[in-house]
């Protein structure tokens, strides 16, 4: 552990923002390599002999690689196991990674189809398209709504890994809806206080986290 940890990352990629949140709530110093997405430098021969796939996060750490922001997590925890960040106990473990794996199967696919024509102007194209996402998303946040009822977080009364990984999908959510173009469509998904009032506690609580503001996208500010 006495290497020192490099992050590479894009501004705005939910996946990268979960271990910047990591590192940044437990005080860890590390070395940030920003890659400017607008000169697609995740595609540049000299990153991509780091990661064949091209895509953030990215963890070096000595000559370790790691690669998946699920996977940079579970390495973490292993080298500070006192965050626990997948539980204790076989109870724990077992509603952390129920949720993590929720998030991804089940959120992630349709936070790109809801989030990709916004960003990249494809919206007119695929409106049918982002409308069934929208759909599908505000139906997943009623379950986390209903979750998060008699809990303070996700997995109880600890910050887990399950609260990492679905806090950065909620918040690019929540911007992408506020584009001009997104708002054509009159979508009500940002209204997690009225809709999904538990969903939204939770996440001012995360907010109000030491260290978590710094972690926004720099070019969210």
């Amino acid at each position: 552990m006495n290497q020192t940890l490099e992050l590479f990352w894009i501004s705005g990629s939910p996946f990268a923002w979960r271990v910047q949140l990591v590192l940044a709530i437990h005080n860890i110093d590390y070395v940030s390599h920003l890659l400017d997405l607008s000169k697609k430098e995740q595609k540049q021969p000299n990153y991509l002999a780091l990661n064949p796939r091209g895509q953030v996060p990215l963890l070096r750490h000595g000559e370790l690689l790691v690669r998946e922001s699920v996977a940079i997590l579970v390495y973490l925890d292993s080298l500070y196991p006192e965050w626990q960040l997948f539980g204790n106990t076989s109870q724990d473990k077992a509603v952390i990674w129920q949720q993590v794996c929720e998030v991804e199967n089940l959120i992630v696919p349709y936070l790109r189809q809801f989030v990709i024509p916004i960003f990249f102007g494809s919206l007119e194209d695929k409106k049918d398209e982002v409308i069934e996402a929208y759909e599908k998303l505000s139906y997943e946040f009623s379950i986390l709504n209903d979750v998060l009822e008699n809990k303070d977080l996700l997995a109880g009364d600890r910050l887990s890994a399950a609260d990492i990984v679905t806090y950065p999908v909620l918040k690019l959510v929540e911007r992408a809806a506020t584009r001009e173009a997104a708002k054509k469509l009159n979508l009500d998904l940002l209204s997690f206080e009225k809709k999904h009032p538990y969903l939204g506690e939770w996440l001012q609580k995360i907010e109000n986290i030491p260290g978590v503001v710094n972690t926004y996208p720099p070019h969210w500010r």
